[in-house]
Parts: C-alpha cells; sequence; structure tokens
C-alpha cells in the first residue's frame, strides 16, 4: 500500500468540509453508506465523504474477518455510485508498517493535511458514543473534528442517548451532534452470521449487489 500521505478524492485547495467515517466494513453494508449520505445531506450536502477502513478496531476483541484486500475491494464497490465518496487507507497502511491505528491519530494526520481551518467532522453511531469516553484521548478527538452522531442499534432517539450517556465525560457534546437518520436494522455481524450459515437463502439482504456477488465469487464469511 502507497503511504502518501494525502486524503484521496480530498482537493488541498478547496474549502469544502471533509466528513470522515470509520469503520472495519467487514462486510460494508447498505447503513455504512445510506446512513453516511443521509447525514451528510442533513450536515453538509457539499463535503466529501471518506471512508477509512481499520485495521483492527481497538474496541473489538476479534480482528476482521477477511484480509485488508478484500475489505478493500468490497468497499469500493459499496461507495461505486456515492457522490464524492473515496477511501482513505492510512490506518491500514500505518498498520501494514507496525504503527497502530488510533482514531485520534487518524484526525491529527487529516488535520495536518487539511489545515487548521477546514471543515472536518466524523460520523459515530450512537452505539459506539456511548462508550466514547473511553476512546483514546477523547477530548484531544474533539478538538481535531466535529462529531456527528446518528441513531444506531438500540439507540433510536437522543434522548436515549442523552440517557445512556448521562454523567459520562463530553456526554452533552455527543447529545447536542445528534442527527436522526432513518432506521436501518443491518450489521456486520448479522451478515457474517448469516453468510457462514448459508443454504440457499439470499444472502444480497443489506448488502450493496457488488459487494453480495464479490462475496459470492470469493467464497467469503462461510463457515
Amino acid at each position: 500500500m502507497n503511504d502518501a500521505f494525502q486524503i484521496p478524492g480530498v482537493e488541498p485547495n478547496d474549502d469544502r468540509p471533509v466528513i470522515l467515517v470509520g469503520g472495519t466494513f467487514d462486510p460494508p453494508h447498505l447503513a455504512h453508506t445510506e446512513l453516511a449520505d443521509a447525514a451528510r445531506q442533513r450536515i453538509a450536502p457539499e463535503a466529501a465523504l471518506v471512508f477509512v477502513p481499520a485495521a483492527r478496531s481497538p474496541h473489538k476483541a476479534e480482528a476482521p474477518a477477511v484480509e485488508d484486500a478484500h475489505r478493500l475491494a468490497m468497499l469500493r464497490l459499496a461507495i461505486a455510485d456515492l457522490d464524492r465518496a473515496s477511501i482513505w487507507t492510512d490506518e491500514l497502511d500505518r498498520a501494514e508498517a507496525g504503527r497502530p491505528s488510533y482514531w485520534v491519530t487518524t484526525l491529527e494526520r487529516a488535520r495536518a493535511i487539511l489545515g487548521p481551518r477546514r471543515g472536518l467532522m466524523f460520523l459515530i453511531g450512537a452505539d459506539q458514543a456511548t462508550s466514547f469516553h473511553r476512546w483514546r484521548e477523547p477530548g484531544r478527538i474533539l478538538e481535531l473534528a466535529d462529531p456527528i452522531v446518528i441513531n444506531r442499534g438500540e439507540i433510536q432517539t437522543r434522548e436515549e442517548l442523552a440517557r445512556r450517556l448521562a454523567g459520562t465525560a463530553f456526554g452533552d457534546l455527543l447529545v447536542r451532534a445528534w442527527i436522526q437518520v432513518p432506521e436501518m436494522n443491518i450489521s456486520a455481524t448479522a451478515i457474517r452470521r448469516a453468510l457462514a450459515s448459508y443454504s440457499g437463502a439470499d444472502v444480497a439482504n443489506g448488502l450493496p449487489v457488488g459487494v453480495a456477488s464479490y462475496i459470492q465469487e470469493h467464497g467469503l464469511y462461510r463457515g
């Protein structure tokens, strides 16, 4: 992988904001792409969406189920029809070079590329926001970029998020960053389980067509 210090799809002299979308994308599904775009339309329709695949999430005990090359190929297919969307492999590149890929480091590198004044945001699901105060250097993260918190999982209202975050550091700020998007009950974990037990049912449910075809072609996630 190329460790060039740049963000693909983002022009350095452009003043339009950038929204980073981190995740394992194992596999990338419709909630990843459609909810990110829905949040963009609410916040900054002109913004670039930059998907940042993680080498391994520090918040998950297990490593990704498939190789990085497969996840990247699927993510390219997933965003193919998404306007102003690109993939930044910075975290994968750092992991390959033996360096950690914490989100705070990713944001520091993004800020160094974009400069101090350009709008920089990051998308976070409400289910992840409940543990944000345990991320590495959460205060520094919020200095570098503005969060966009969307309803995900069991947390579908701002009131529920506020209840879950009551008494936690940065809770009030995250509640203020709430954006309501369409509810999509899709998860990569559920998709992997369905694919592992595949016995002739339609495995495309929740997946972009190109991603479903890729998974079938390469026999991924089989039990």
